[in-house]
């Protein structure tokens, strides 16, 4: 029987991704009993089962796209993409991973356990009969995908389906306009298949600026994507191999494949049966600034199952290494989150950091807007790309950088050196008169503020 002080920890982590790695090791560095339980294959959804292996598709798909853009400039025959060997490929980086985790964590001094976990009381976890105990739980269960309640829903996949595709249908139908369904179209698109896009609202990728989102919208048409704005999956019948969607217009498409990918809602698993006294709303987690419960001060929620700030890796990382400082120091610690990039792997990319125009206008704001296309740029001129542009907001008052919205290759990129300029308060004037190496795609930052 095992004695109640190997069930005792100083802090407990539930879940194993990106989040409770900053957690954790620093708490292990200084020595603190740590428990980090999952009940997935550890390694967390990111370089798992999606920001990791997706980015292998988007490159294939970036290759192609470059292949097929350069064609008679330079390139004989466009690429084609072999779905089997890109699934191989993902599988060489994916296999042995989990495994690899948990002897790292052993090795780092942790206790990793594999299982279901549920709180039982607002100090304790119980993982397939066994308790343990905490003075600190930390909740990193990530998010799960949403998934459709309508007629035939068995016949709709989720995000995780999708990257594990053994064959690419000829037809792909994919529901919701937000980042993973968009990334996930142009990927399709580019491998061969026929792509449409289902958004209820009157718009895809809302938290982008508009005008750059108009940009990605000539590219998917050119490529053959549909996107039908204002509509809802009612029904999905299967006849025969195929299956009919039926929509909120009472239009039925004939599709090979559906896929949810409208987003995914807070993992709360860990929390059934409300024994933790840990409160939670539809995002999530309710917490303070200091991702602590507002209910359970023993409690702290990281990273997408929090609810508080965007579901992304970068902001998850942040949270998780704001509550080990709290945890190691004298006082409570605030993630670092006063500016964020975000971006979606399209093709062309979209990427974004600081103030939209609406945003700077409601703050009283002053500010210049620098915009225009790019395609006849030298950058984009080298690829073949048709698709490019770019906005930038800058201070009439400071002439700082108060925010960035670019649509071209290799934005995810260049829109890190934008947000480290909001950060530091680097000038739209320092940046034009930096010497870029050259020529790259980040000294195209010069041409964008001048």
């Amino acid at each position: 029987m095992e004695t109640p002080e190997l069930n005792h920890f100083d802090v407990i982590l539930i879940g194993s991704g990106t989040s409770a790695y900053y957690c954790a090791t620093p708490l292990l560095e200084a020595g603190k009993k740590v428990a980090i339980i999952d009940s997935r294959p550890f390694g967390g959804t990111c370089a798992l089962r999606g920001c990791q292996p997706k980015k292998y598709f988007v490159a294939n798909a970036e290759a192609v796209a470059m292949g097929r853009q350069l064609v008679g400039k330079g390139i004989e025959a466009a690429p084609r993409t072999d779905w089997k060997a890109l699934q191989a490929l993902k599988g060489e980086f994916l296999e042995g991973r989990s495994e690899e985790e948990v002897e790292d964590w052993r090795e780092a001094g942790a206790t990793p356990i594999r299982g279901e976990a549920r709180m039982v009381a607002e100090d304790a976890i119980e993982v397939d009969g066994r308790r343990l105990t905490a003075e600190t739980i930390v909740l990193a269960t990530g998010g799960t995908p949403v998934q459709l309640d309508i007629p035939g829903s068995e016949h709709v996949g989720v995000s995780d389906d999708f990257l594990d595709l053994p064959d690419l249908p000829e037809r792909i139908l994919f529901v919701g306009g937000g980042y993973i369904s968009c990334e996930f179209a142009f990927v399709a698109a580019h491998a061969g298949a026929k792509v449409t896009i289902l958004q209820r609202s009157d718009r895809i990728l809302k938290n982008f600026d508009g005008e750059m989102v108009g940009v990605l919208l000539e590219a998917a048409k050119e490529l053959g994507i549909e996107i039908r704005t204002e509509e809802e999956v009612r029904a999905v019948e299967k006849v025969g191999e195929a299956l009919k969607v039926t929509t909120s217009t009472g239009a039925v498409l004939e599709t090979d494949a559906v896929f949810e990918a409208a987003g995914r809602a807070p993992n709360l698993s860990v929390l059934d049966g409300h024994d933790g006294g840990v409160e939670t709303n539809r995002s999530g987690v309710v917490v303070d600034e200091f991702m602590r419960s507002v209910s359970n001060p023993r409690v702290f929620a990281i990273g997408d199952c929090a609810a508080s700030g965007m579901d992304l890796a970068a902001v998850a990382d942040e949270h998780g290494k704001a509550v080990a400082k709290s945890l190691l120091g004298d006082e409570l610690v605030r993630p670092r989150l006063e500016v964020v990039p975000s971006a979606t792997f399209t093709i062309p990319s979209l990427a974004s950091v600081g103030l939209g125009e609406d945003e700077a206008r409601e703050k009283g704001l002053a500010f210049q807007v620098h915009k225009n296309l790019s395609i006849s740029w030298a950058s984009s001129k080298r690829i073949g790309e048709n698709h490019a542009g770019y906005k930038v907001l800058v201070s009439e008052e400071d002439g700082s950088i108060l925010g960035a919205h670019l649509a071209r290759h290799d934005a995810a990129e260049v829109i890190n050196v934008f947000a480290l300029a909001i950060k530091h308060g680097i000038k739209a004037d320092d940046l034009a008169s930096f010497p870029w190496a050259y020529p790259t795609m980040s000294s195209d930052v010069k041409n964008m503020v001048g």
